[in-house]
């Protein structure tokens, strides 16, 4: 079953494939963004968060599968599949692509069915999971990523943006040691400018919406924060 409206990131520099696939996924409900190279849609990612990502492998400057890399080094972007593009068949430039992270490999020239199955089985995979929603969990307090809501013991939290990035970074990184430089990357962004001052408020903000639970975030001095199952 085929979700709506679903947004797509599509990195081609063959204009007119990036066309024709938006019309054909435009048809079943889809909306694409589209960019001819990985830096351009670097930047556009630092303000949206597609639902999945088509890369071809050839691209200008960054390759699509160092672009692959580097999205599932970045928390915020791990868990969206990547469906890599390429006109080369050979097995070696698969296996670098799944090294790379990437969860499917579709070969060039292919069939508009194909590639909407393939699609279609990677969000499914992903986001469906049996009709379960993604969720991480520590005792009663329950952060379902899909929503972007917290809740303790079903009751919801009220947590500002940044506040709910942080609280996913300690639940995916739980006991871990988190430096300021990681937390600043993941909630702000790579080029913030962010100072420990502002992290520490949002953490004591966080801390205290989360009531009982805020006890589960320890700092560790002069190296950063650690979320701890208690």
């Amino acid at each position: 079953m085929k979700r709506q409206r679903t947004l797509v990131l599509l990195v081609d520099d063959d204009e007119g494939l990036s066309r024709l696939v938006a019309e054909v996924l435009a048809g079943e409900g889809y909306d694409t963004v589209c960019f001819s190279d990985a830096a351009g849609a670097l930047e556009w990612l630092k303000e949206h968060k597609p639902e999945l990502i088509i890369s071809d492998i050839r691209l200008p400057g960054i390759s699509g599968v160092k672009f692959c890399g580097l999205l599932k080094a970045d928390l915020r972007f791990s868990h969206i599949p990547v469906l890599m593009l390429s006109a080369l068949r050979e097995e070696r430039y698969k296996v670098d692509a799944f090294k790379a992270g990437a969860e499917d490999y579709v070969v060039k020239p292919f069939s508009s069915r194909e590639l909407l199955a393939r699609l279609e089985a990677l969000l499914r995979r992903t986001y469906h999971n049996g009709g379960c929603r993604r969720e991480l969990v520590s005792g009663g307090l329950a952060l379902d990523l899909d929503a972007g809501q917290a809740a303790v013991a079903g009751r919801k939290l009220a947590l500002l943006p940044k506040e709910c990035a942080l609280l996913t970074l300690f639940l995916k990184k739980r006991g871990h040691v988190l430096s300021f430089s990681t937390i600043r990357e993941f909630v702000w962004g790579l080029e913030s400018v962010t100072v420990r001052a502002t992290i520490k408020v949002t953490v004591s903000r966080l801390r205290r919406k989360l009531g009982a639970y805020g006890t589960r975030i320890d700092a560790v001095p002069g190296a950063g924060y650690r979320w701890t199952d208690r």
